[in-house]
């Protein structure tokens, strides 16, 4: 794979992606806005997973995969420590039959348990990811959720066991609202954009 790169005044174009990207394309008169596609989370944000992670007895990562990007995940994923991620006892994904099959090639970028939930209408995800959360929590004695969704519909969960478990959120950028994000700093609920 090559590019005609005429050499200019850039600097190193390969210093990250970025950069690289951000030239490529005003090399050819356009703008490259995805740069969540291609920067990593703060050090800071980092250090707040890694806390909360380290705080949790028994952790489950629950995901809505209807308002969740199955290529951010794994991203994520594959950003994060190792020695972090081996706590997480399992992935559950909640999604419907009608979903991208991306999903079902998670389980070759992770080595944490993954629990896959189809329901046959997506009308049904938000109340089966609730359930489940519930059904972790009492029955299986999970203390800390990592619940992957921007779908505000699940304040209410967050609002029924914030004060049983530990929950941190992670939500897309372009899919939440600014009121949900809102309403999870004013009471405290630690979340981070995938």
């Amino acid at each position: 794979l090559y590019i005609n790169w005429p050499p200019k005044e850039d600097g190193n174009i390969l210093l990250n992606d970025k950069k690289f990207l951000q030239l490529l394309y005003h090399w050819h008169y356009d703008d490259f806005t995805e740069l969540s596609k291609v920067t990593d989370v703060s050090t800071e944000i980092k250090a707040d997973i890694y806390q909360f992670i380290q705080s949790g007895s028994k952790i489950d990562m629950i995901v809505d995969c209807e308002n969740s990007d199955v290529y951010n995940i794994i991203s994520m994923l594959q950003g994060l420590d190792w020695e972090y991620l081996e706590k997480i006892s399992k992935i559950i994904l909640v999604n419907d039959v009608h979903t991208n099959i991306g999903w079902n090639e998670l389980n070759r970028y992770t080595d944490i348990a993954i629990e896959h939930m189809m329901t046959e209408d997506k009308s049904v995800v938000d109340g089966t990811v609730i359930a489940k959360a519930f059904i972790e929590y009492y029955e299986e004695n999970v203390d800390s959720f990592i619940l992957l969704s921007s779908d505000s519909d699940y304040w209410t969960l967050i609002d029924s066991l914030k004060n049983k478990a530990s929950i941190m959120v992670m939500v897309e950028h372009s899919k939440c609202s600014p009121d949900y994000k809102n309403k999870m700093n004013e009471h405290s609920v630690f979340f981070c954009y995938l």
